[in-house]
């Protein structure tokens, strides 16, 4: 029975190991979590130990009458369980900086903070981050400078965001970036809902110049302005003419 219950809490602290070894490979998590680094680092080279005794007598009959076996699987265990959990309370503290690290499961989350010195590890997973984002434009100093769509579409900043600024910490740039994304499509509506009502602007040009977003906004902006001026000044009879001219 003794010999049962230690092979499956071997298995129990196997699989933690295994997802947490990785996570505490890097020095970044190291430097974020030195406690439960230390606690992992305890039970890792107790686990390696243990194992390279297996590795060199493989016989199961030896193995199980290893010295202190049970006190190095269960205490193993239970050291583990408290390292995942101080991780889920950083992950979720994380979380509580950026809101939108919800939308990203605790792997993809520990894959950014686990490389907070290199800003461009967050670029795949801008899409779950951010809808409609494939990317932001870093130049060879890792500043920003824009946003573009998987359609191709770019977006300049009004403001140069630089990541090296806050530190190592993820969260501290991306909602500076946040902020920069809605007032830089603001302006770019600002400035297409301008050129619109430029004399001689053609709408089948201005189209093709300007953004998806700013278009449909700009568009929704002016049909809504001139069915309303043409109530106005003509009731059921200017809406008429109205729908004819948005027809064409």
């Amino acid at each position: 029975m003794r010999t049962l219950d230690n092979v499956e809490m071997w298995l129990k602290v196997q699989g933690v190991w295994m997802y947490l070894e990785p996570v505490f490979s890097s020095e970044d998590i190291m430097k974020q979590m030195p406690v439960e680094g230390n606690k992992f680092r305890e039970v890792d080279k107790d686990w390696r130990m243990l194992m390279k005794q297996v590795k060199d007598d493989p016989s199961a009959l030896n193995v199980i009458k290893i010295p202190g076996l049970h006190d190095i699987v269960f205490n193993a265990y239970a050291k583990l369980e408290e390292v995942q959990k101080g991780l889920n309370a950083y992950l979720e503290s994380k979380r509580g900086l950026f809101p939108r690290f919800f939308f990203l499961s605790d792997p993809e989350l520990l894959e950014i903070l686990s490389e907070t010195k290199d800003p461009l590890k967050v670029q795949p997973f801008l899409k779950k981050c951010f809808e409609a984002i494939e990317c932001l434009e870093f130049d060879d100093e890792t500043k920003i400078h824009a946003m573009k769509s998987s359609e191709g579409e770019r977006i300049q900043f009004v403001k140069i965001i630089d990541p090296v600024l806050a530190k190592g910490n993820v969260e501290e740039w991306l909602k500076p970036v946040e902020e920069v994304m809605i007032k830089s499509v603001k302006d770019v509506i600002d400035k297409s809902n301008l050129d619109y009502t430029k004399p001689g602007q053609e709408r089948e040009k201005w189209v093709t110049i300007w953004p998806g977003q700013a278009v449909l906004a700009v568009s929704m902006m002016k049909w809504t302005s001139q069915a309303e001026e043409c109530m106005k000044k003509s009731g059921l009879a200017g809406l008429e003419v109205f729908f004819e001219k948005q027809n064409k």
